[in-house]
């Protein structure tokens, strides 16, 4: 008798049908913790892994459509806890395999494993870099605020608001926990940056209570991470307790430990800021009227050397005056003198009767020609004299001041061009009737 007649047979396809029904029989789902230390991802979107302890190691398989139900997608390194099926295939080769439906981290250790972990590479990256902060506006018009429209994070940041310096605030609600958290926050963002968003607010709070680190992990979601650092408006972050710290805030504008301090680095106390603003005034109201003071001082000194214009007209029109009588007194002496020759000459001359006619013609016709060239040059000085006059007087300081035009004058001294004046500089402008201080804004 042989031994092994009893022993049953089985075709290949057989016991590898009867296998996968004993094995999945038998485990229903089951919870594998280990490390994950290999990571494939297929054409057609499925996911193949490797988990892994100290002795041994499974596969495992993630499906395309189960992809978007997992609290989170694999990465290598991950101490993870695989949630699924054992299934079995046998097509080209005998094997087994988990095919998960979905990953928990194993643990808070874990967790903040995995935080360390990637906040060095997005730092690698740069997206930390305090070069890329924006700045908070001081005073914004319109606040957003991106958080669950329950609780108390909300009212926390409106009352606070309220308190300090009542402005508009606009509510963009979102879960701040949960598989979906991350995709709500991130379309909230871009919403608000969104060209076509009318009426943008000037800054964003990021906001949500306390909670454990895998309460929190929505906050350190790298494609968050990503969309708060494309953010064309600064977002404040305002996760959890002062304690808590997320990668979304190491990639904010400005961290605020708490919702709360988030409302007080975003607005002023309005009564403060109100005191602050008229003490500020009061000091540039001293400071201005001791500047004109000053200058009124000065003014008057200055007006104690200066000569008037008209004083200064006067006396050039007195000398051109007497020029012109002194003129005219040694043009007639010498016509005097020259026909007195003249007549001594005739009286002298003993000549025949029509040649005396003769030179009393000429004598008759000189006297006329210098008559009238005398004439001629009274009228050709009288002239000059009136043109001179009229430039004088059309060329003087009051004429022009008349004509709307003024004089410009720094520290006592006529100002005749732009390079002797400065931005800041304080003038003073003379017009007909009073003057004027100016103050030099700008030189074009």
């Amino acid at each position: 008798m042989n031994e092994y007649n009893n022993i049953p047979e089985y075709f290949v396809s057989q016991f590898n049908k009867k296998f996968k029904t004993l094995i999945e029989a038998e485990f229903d789902y089951v919870k594998i913790r280990g490390e994950i230390s290999e990571i494939k991802t297929a054409t057609k979107g499925q996911i193949y892994l490797t988990i892994k302890d100290e002795e041994s190691i499974l596969s495992g398989v993630i499906w395309a459509s189960k992809k978007k139900f997992l609290n989170y997608l694999p990465e290598l390194g991950m101490d993870v806890i695989l949630i699924g099926r054992i299934t079995t295939w046998s097509k080209f080769k005998t094997t087994y395999q988990i095919d998960i439906d979905n990953i928990e981290i194993a643990g808070e250790g874990a967790l903040l494993k995995l935080i360390e972990e990637r906040k060095k590479r997005l730092e690698k990256k740069g997206l930390f870099d305090q070069k890329y902060k924006k700045n908070i506006p001081f005073l914004p018009e319109k606040i957003g605020v991106i958080t669950s429209p329950t609780g108390s994070v909300i009212y926390d940041i409106i009352n606070r608001i309220n308190e300090r310096f009542p402005t508009d605030i606009e509510l963009w609600p979102v879960s701040v926990q949960g598989k979906e958290s991350a995709n709500e926050i991130i379309f909230a963002i871009e919403g608000f940056n969104n060209a076509n968003y009318k009426d943008k607010p000037e800054v964003i709070i990021i906001a949500r209570g306390g909670g454990s680190v895998e309460d929190l992990m929505t906050f350190n979601d790298e494609s968050l991470v990503l969309a708060i650092f494309k953010s064309s408006i600064p977002i404040i972050s305002a996760i959890g307790h002062e304690t808590d710290t997320t990668l979304v805030d190491y990639v904010s504008d400005l961290r605020a430990s708490t919702p709360t301090a988030a409302a007080e680095k975003v607005v002023p106390v309005r009564t403060e800021l109100i005191d602050f603003i008229k003490f500020k005034f009061e000091r540039i109201s001293i400071k201005f009227d001791n500047i004109i003071e000053k200058n009124k001082s000065k003014t008057k000194n200055l007006s104690k050397l200066l000569k008037s214009p008209d004083v200064i007209i006067n006396s050039y029109k007195l000398k051109l005056s007497n020029l012109f009588d002194l003129f005219k007194k040694d043009f007639n002496s010498l016509v005097e003198i020259k026909s007195s020759n003249l007549s001594k000459f005739v009286k002298q001359i003993r000549l025949p009767k029509e040649k005396i006619q003769n030179n009393k013609i000429d004598l008759s016709n000189l006297i006329k020609n210098i008559d009238k060239s005398l004439k001629e040059i009274q009228y050709k000085k009288y002239n000059e004299f009136k043109n001179y006059s009229r430039l004088l007087e059309t060329n003087s300081i009051s004429s022009n001041l008349k004509k709307g035009y003024s004089i410009l004058s720094k520290s006592s001294k006529i100002i005749k061009n732009s390079t002797q004046i400065k931005t800041n500089d304080l003038i003073e402008a003379k017009f007909l009737e009073n003057t004027a201080k100016i103050k030099i804004k700008k030189i074009n």
